[in-house]
């Protein structure tokens, strides 16, 4: 039976990972929010004990299991919690080929979006996706909207293409009439704690970048991610597909150049095995096969949708 509510009662999946972390973190502290459940497959970590158990519920879920994704949607917690808003951020970031993460990022994608629509009280679903999704290319236009071309090249990284797999499951499922889905296209995540590959591009000793280009980046602060995921939740008539950019952009090289370590330029055709003698040695966790066009092409998104339709403005300066 459908369950309503004044307030969001809000399901955050992945509630483990950093963005979940802060996001729960804020959302206890919203007056227009109800409960918060967070699940992850691990067990409840102690800092989530910091929060007031009448507005936090954490329950361990591997949602890639049906019976496990079933009995949480049946569970007298879920109803009681009366579940209005789904926040998806149980997603694989290591670029580390994993079966499980596979599966994760596609399979539980699909599974928690069919479960949503068949509970009947479920009115808003937001998927966090990135930017990675877009194909870049050297006639790209500087800035890109929502309408851009996305990466389907076969030779793509698995990386890359379970992201654009999973962005495009939600948009098979947006015709649907009883539950809007937002999908959040965020540009890079950039702050402390944060497991990605730019973060760990600017922790690589040196850092490398791809000799005859020095491409514009823009860097999203934590603060604006939880604005964005916060602005979709609350904007009832949020829906479809938003860019979410930062306040800050500069050359790759500005950036290198604020976190003190040393960048260096290699041709193109080498650097392949410069990344992966640097991951072999323990100086990088990056994998330059994930962002090689990314080295080269500027490719800054256009939020000018999210700023008029959810009232989204960038406020958090990096400090890398």
């Amino acid at each position: 039976m459908p369950h309503r509510s004044d307030k969001f009662n809000i399901l955050i999946t992945g509630v483990t990972t950093s963005i979940g972390r802060h996001l729960a973190q804020h959302l206890v502290e919203n007056s227009k929010v109800g409960v918060v459940l967070g699940v992850s497959r691990q067990e409840k970590p102690y800092y989530f004990n910091d929060l007031p158990p009448d507005k936090f519920i954490y329950r361990t879920c591997d949602i890639l299991k049906h019976r496990e994704l079933s009995n949480l949607f049946l569970s007298r917690t879920f109803r009681e919690a009366k579940i209005n808003t789904v926040v998806h951020l149980a997603f694989k970031r290591k670029v580390t080929p994993s079966a499980y993460g596979h599966k994760i990022n596609i399979q539980g994608t699909k599974a928690l979006l069919e479960k949503c629509l068949e509970d009947g009280g479920i009115q808003k679903f937001i998927f966090k996706s990135s930017d990675v999704v877009y194909s870049i290319k050297p006639h790209n236009p500087v800035y890109l909207d929502e309408t851009a071309d996305l990466n389907f090249s076969p030779y793509t990284d698995q990386w890359v293409k379970d992201r654009v797999d999973a962005d495009m499951i939600c948009r098979s499922f947006m015709d649907n009439k009883s539950m809007n889905i937002v999908v959040l296209r965020m540009t890079n995540i950039i702050g402390r704690n944060l497991k990605n590959q730019l973060n760990a591009y600017f922790e690589s000793k040196p850092i490398v970048k791809t000799m005859g280009f020095n491409p514009m980046i823009n860097l999203l602060h934590m603060r604006d991610v939880i604005q964005a995921i916060t602005l979709a939740i609350e904007k009832k008539s949020a829906k479809g597909i938003y860019n979410i950019a930062g306040a800050d952009t500069a050359p790759i090289s500005t950036f290198a150049e604020l976190t003190g370590s040393p960048m260096i330029s290699v041709p193109e055709p080498l650097l392949p095995t410069v990344n992966w003698v640097q991951r072999k040695l323990g100086l990088t966790d990056y994998y330059y096969s994930v962002d090689k066009d990314r080295q080269k092409f500027t490719s800054l998104l256009d939020d000018s949708k999210a700023r008029r339709e959810l009232g989204y403005k960038p406020q958090g300066r990096v400090e890398l």
